[in-house]
């Protein structure tokens, strides 16, 4: 029972904790102070810039323009700088717990290779024991290595499930 749920909890994991990360990674990285003052004076240039006249003060508009522009470069730059920093830290962290993942799956296939994850009555997988039941030897069983394969299998399926019925 034990493998059971150890077994099925980690298939489970593989599929929510991705989306845990990117929650957190999300609120993790938000905007800092910088750029919410960035964006006030950008608004505060582009309020100036739309008080003055571009054909009678074209000087004082044309340097009020490079500013807006130095300023807004500047904005993109923060911005991005965050957002790679962002994804990379998501990638990390999700590439990191899955590799943990595969490494912890291959360890209980290892050790627990012959044992069977759950053992039913009689003749209950009739036509198809001897596939659910490898590489173990125990009849109207069926093997950790099958209970990962269905369980994968399910996940995929109602994750499948899920996107078709958000679109």
């Amino acid at each position: 029972m034990n493998l059971l749920l150890i077994s099925t909890l980690i298939c489970i994991l593989e599929y929510i904790v991705p989306i845990v990360i990117t929650y957190f990674t999300g609120h993790l990285y938000v905007g800092k102070k910088q750029e919410a003052e960035l964006r006030k004076n950008l608004a505060i240039l582009r309020q100036e810039m739309a008080s003055i006249s571009m054909v009678d003060e074209f000087s004082k508009y044309a340097k009020l323009q490079r500013k807006y522009n130095k300023l807004e470069n500047t904005l993109k730059d923060i911005e991005n700088d965050r957002l790679s920093s962002r994804k990379k830290a998501r990638l990390l962290t999700i590439y990191g717990f899955r590799i943990i993942n595969g490494i912890l799956i291959i360890i209980l296939l290892c050790i627990y290779h012959n044992e069977s994850v759950m053992k039913l009555p009689k003749d209950t997988l009739w036509p198809i024991n001897h596939f659910l039941t490898w590489p173990t030897d125990r009849e109207d069983s069926i093997s950790l290595i099958m209970w990962f394969i269905i369980t994968k299998i399910a996940l995929f399926k109602c994750t499948q499930i899920h996107m078709i019925s958000n679109c």
